[in-house]
């Protein structure tokens, strides 16, 4: 796997990290461990007025047993009482079967003190099992143990470095034609993109490799809009743009969030081949 490949996995594991929660979390997370240990981790759902008996899902090969607690918004008064409540209900049901309690979260930032002394506490008082957590660097480290098939499957399919240099007009076209819907506004002073901006706007590394990797293209989306019949594209595509990451950045995201978000915005992820996906990358260092 190349690159620019690799990052692009990467900004969607985060992105996939960052915005799902709750059943999607859980789901998400069953699907990882699935293929990751195919025939090994068994997915257990809730069924009928039993539950799933405080088990989210059991590593055979780990006598590991999983419980994902994914809310929105994790306070520590929340994630101790769930900690200690799953811990304790799945012991009547499950305790011969699992030596290791894996507390799986979606706390970007990881874990407050309160709850990370709950599952001490909970380690300590339980000689025959080990109580640990697992959040992002986890779930990534399994995540990217997949080969790339596996990878496209979870994650969906990126470009490649060959992908950008395939780019063409017609790419470009395609992923522009949404925003050329958006209603026209005021024109702004369009500038080239100086080149310390990935830093000062605080990128990752990944995002970074995204948007060079794009740069090699920006000449095409120049000539696209100067060879446009409607001297005004330029400017109603950059006004667009300019909206949609004022109005992301007014709800405080992330910076690589509000990447993807702008990515979404051309339907660069999601929507149709990888050097359609590769075009997008070329369009910020135009605008």
């Amino acid at each position: 796997m190349d690159q620019l490949k690799h990052s692009f996995y990467e900004l969607k594991f985060e992105v996939a990290f960052y915005e799902k929660g709750g059943n999607e979390f859980q789901d998400f997370f069953s699907k990882i461990m699935e293929k990751c240990h195919p025939g090994d981790f068994l997915r257990v759902r809730p069924w009928g007025n039993v539950g799933d008996r405080k088990n989210d899902g059991y590593l055979r090969s780990k006598r590991a047993l999983f419980q994902v607690y994914a809310p929105n918004e994790m306070t520590a008064n929340e994630g101790i009482i769930k900690s200690n409540e799953d811990f304790h209900g799945a012991i009547p049901y499950w305790q011969k079967y699992f030596d290791n309690w894996i507390f799986v979260h979606n706390s970007r930032k990881g874990l407050g003190p309160d709850i990370t002394a709950k599952l001490l506490e909970l380690d300590d008082c339980h000689e025959c099992v080990t109580v640990t957590s697992w959040g992002f660097e986890e779930l990534r480290i399994n995540v990217f143990s997949l080969n790339e098939v596996d990878l496209a499957s979870l994650l969906g399919s990126a470009p490649s470095n060959r992908d950008m240099f395939e780019v063409r007009y017609a790419n470009v076209q395609e992923v522009l034609s949404h925003i050329a819907k958006q209603e026209p506004s005021l024109l702004q002073d369009l500038r080239p993109v100086p080149s310390d901006k990935l830093k000062r706007n605080h990128l990752s590394a990944d995002v970074q490799n995204l948007l060079t990797a794009g740069m090699q293209r920006a000449d095409l989306v120049r000539n696209f809009f100067n060879d446009h019949y409607n001297p005004l594209y330029g400017d109603e595509v950059a006004e667009a743009f300019k909206k949609e990451y004022n109005k992301y950045r007014t709800l405080q995201m992330e910076p690589d969030i509000i990447f993807r978000k702008l990515q979404e915005f051309t339907g660069g992820l999601e929507r149709g081949t990888p050097t359609d996906q590769a075009a997008v990358l070329a369009v910020p260092w135009w605008l």
